[in-house]
């Protein structure tokens, strides 16, 4: 699974079309990574307001930090959490969504990310190897 995440972060990191990323549910941890994130270099980002990207749910968050504690600490805690970590507006404002858009107007920007893109051109130098 390893190596088949490695190749697919390096096809990632290494082409030069124009990239955009559509968050519709769930983006946590070395998934939301590999799959064409902000850090290997996608060119736009886009969410929907009910997205959650973030290190890792926040349930299993919550029972890693608070051990032994009763359902309800923990419960309370994963709110809390949630709200803080995984929410798409404090994804934003760390620089992992560019924009946030309502589900019925994806299609407009999706659209309006590609004109903008259009004419990209990465010249990279020529190597033996790659970058990753």
């Amino acid at each position: 699974m390893a190596k088949a995440a490695a190749k697919l972060t390096y096809a990632f990191a290494n082409a030069t079309v124009p990239k955009v990323n559509v968050v519709v549910g769930k983006a946590f941890g070395s998934a939301y990574t590999v799959m064409n994130s902000k850090a290997i270099g996608c060119d736009v980002t886009i969410a929907w307001p009910n997205a959650e990207i973030g290190t890792m749910d926040a349930k299993l968050a919550a029972k890693i930090m608070y051990d032994g504690e009763a359902a309800e600490v923990i419960d309370e805690k994963a709110a809390e959490y949630a709200k803080l970590q995984n929410n798409v507006v404090s994804a934003a404002k760390r620089g992992y969504v560019d924009q946030i858009v309502n589900p019925a107007d994806t299609r407009k920007y999706v659209i309006g990310a590609f004109e903008m893109l259009y004419t990209k051109f990465e010249d990279q130098p020529a190597k033996k190897h790659g970058t990753v």
